[in-house]
């Protein structure tokens, strides 16, 4: 996918922050504030969905659950509803419904996650 240059500032003790986590991860400081960025404008676009590190890489889950929203999806297409899959879940709705929005946005992210996962 193409690329443009963005820049912006941020304060000393926190660029010092970010290099060490660049440096944790192996990445340059432009790859790890390129990820944030466009992972908090998800997290903003799609309230109740963030990422975190797991086994194959970076993966969107549901806030406040150990749940990556492909197992959502799994989950919902053996259920068939959003009403039985936040039951198994014991979540409201409306979760269930954020997880199928972002799926149905980024459908090739998420099997890529699922895949990345299950190796299935």
């Amino acid at each position: 996918m193409p690329t443009i240059v963005q820049s912006c500032r941020i304060e000393e003790d926190h660029a010092a922050l970010l290099a060490r986590q660049a440096r944790r991860r192996h990445l340059e400081v432009s790859t790890l504030s390129s990820l944030y960025l466009k992972e908090k404008a998800l997290e903003e676009e799609f309230p109740g969905i963030g990422f975190r590190d797991a086994v194959g890489g970076r993966e969107a889950h549901v806030l406040g659950h150990r749940v990556a929203v492909w197992e959502v999806v799994d989950v919902y297409r053996e259920a068939r509803t959003v009403a039985r899959t936040a039951r198994h879940f014991r979540w409201p709705p409306a979760l269930v419904r954020c997880a199928l929005a972002f799926t149905k946005t980024f459908p090739v992210d998420i099997e890529q996650q699922r895949q990345a996962e299950v190796g299935a």
